[in-house]
């Protein structure tokens, strides 16, 4: 993917140096950018979570690569390229914000892969579930759409505890606009840096 591709560049180690922010953070300041454009340095290093000199460099370089247009006066605007970016991963990946899960007392975040079934069923369950808890979830719930619309819990059983009925009730509740295939993972913490890990992870991955 040409867009993963250019994340990467943003993070190249240049002069030996290896830069303190990950593709995650590029997509995830691309997205708080968009959201809050135009916006000032400091803003940005503040809802990043990085320092001073990470969020400086960052900015250089989303610039050198035109993802971003600075202006010194009212701040950073997210260029044609850079929504391109987010517009590409988005038909690919859907977030869905601070979800509380009340039946097992969750409040989690949630991504929607489109046709990401072809991925775990190539992956297999556990691995994929080793590589979400890999890149700092606590814990993780996945699930499938299947041919009928309805969401599933793999691997799939035929004598299901009521618990699980009720959960799988709910998330087909709170999970909107789901297509069938759509790979669906549910997990702890609610942190966008580690939501953009999973998914860029994955799309790599793929």
């Amino acid at each position: 993917m040409e867009e993963l591709l250019t994340l990467s560049k943003v993070t190249i180690p240049k002069k030996g140096n290896k830069p303190n922010f990950d593709e995650a953070h590029v997509l995830l300041a691309l997205s708080i950018i968009e959201k809050e454009q135009p916006i000032g340095r400091h803003l940005l290093m503040k809802k990043l979570g990085l320092s001073e000199a990470s969020t400086r460099t960052m900015i250089k370089r989303l610039k050198e690569l035109n993802l971003i247009k600075v202006d010194k006066v009212a701040g950073i605007f997210l260029s044609d390229i850079g929504e391109k970016i987010l517009s590409s991963i988005r038909n690919k990946a859907n977030i869905i914000e601070n979800v509380k899960i009340s039946s097992i007392n969750w409040n989690s975040m949630i991504v929607k892969i489109k046709n990401g079934r072809l991925f775990l069923e190539r992956i297999g369950l556990l691995n994929l579930r080793d590589l979400i808890i890999k890149q700092g979830a606590t814990r993780t719930i996945i699930a499938v759409i299947s041919e009928d619309g309805r969401l599933e819990l793999p691997p799939k059983t035929f004598d299901e505890s009521e618990e699980i009925k009720k959960l799988k009730e709910e998330l087909q509740n709170k999970i909107k606009d789901a297509e069938i295939n759509d790979l669906i993972i549910i997990f702890e913490p609610q942190d966008l840096h580690l939501t953009y890990k999973i998914i860029l992870t994955i799309l790599t991955s793929a």
